[in-house]
């Protein structure tokens, strides 16, 4: 298993590396705190043990991770160090970081921020040859995506993941009639450039449209017109298996 962390400016650390081969490293055990957090709404039966499951919510993930930054030379470490630290920005300030996961699953990626300032430095990094840096990540997703899928035509949807799967369509041209997996179509207006429309009902902008998802353990088919693409990833609360 491989975790990166890629930095808004697509500068790639390899966390799981040795000190030899990556600048900045996650030690043994910082990681385990990137998973998502669960609960659920459950109902206890009267009379009965047990309780009626209610539906997995899946919160933000805060977790502390420490990463260890090495390099050959004071100077080397000092730009490492700066160059580490202006990655992260505090929620709603700035691109995330990426933590990517290359597990035997598939690649997962968690869209981090940081949830408050770094905190100050205990020594100049140019007098050392490594440091350790403790970032509180914030995951406000609380789930790590999927690669992208892109598909045309007739497009079935499985669903692997944990939670409502709500597909984009992109589409340049004539757009056309859509047919979701209920049978409820809408039409796509003509547009003249590049154009989504997220079928997510907080994200949807055009008039007419039904909103359908496929909920986990289920597939659902789309039927798109030529020129329509459909796009879609699944998240996962585990993406280590």
């Amino acid at each position: 298993m491989k975790v990166e962390l890629v930095t808004p400016d697509g500068v790639v650390f390899d966390l799981t590396g040795t000190a030899e081969t990556s600048p900045v490293l996650a030690p043994e055990g910082q990681l385990r705190g990137l998973v998502g957090n669960v609960s659920r709404t459950n109902l206890a039966v009267p009379g009965r043990a047990g309780v009626l499951p209610g539906q997995a919510r899946f919160g933000e993930i805060e977790s502390e991770v420490e990463f260890y930054l090495r390099a050959f030379s004071g100077d080397e470490l000092a730009e490492v160090y700066a160059q580490f630290r202006r990655a992260w920005s505090l929620w709603g300030a700035g691109r995330p970081v990426v933590i990517r996961v290359h597990s035997p699953s598939g690649v997962w990626s968690f869209d981090a921020w940081a949830a408050k300032p770094l905190p100050g430095i205990d020594v100049v990094p140019s007098s050392q040859l490594s440091v350790r840096v403790a970032v509180t990540v914030f995951i406000p997703s609380g789930l790590a995506r999927g690669e992208t899928y892109s598909r045309t035509g007739i497009v079935t949807i499985r669903n692997d993941g944990d939670v409502l799967i709500y597909p984009r369509l992109v589409w340049s041209g004539a757009g056309g009639q859509v047919v979701g997996p209920s049978g409820a179509t809408f039409v796509l207006p003509p547009v003249e450039h590049a154009t989504t429309l997220d079928l997510d009902p907080l994200e949807v902008w055009l008039e007419g449209v039904w909103s359908e998802a496929v909920a986990p353990g289920l597939v659902g088919t789309w039927k798109v017109p030529t020129g329509v693409r459909i796009e879609w990833e699944q998240q996962v609360a585990d993406p280590w298996t």
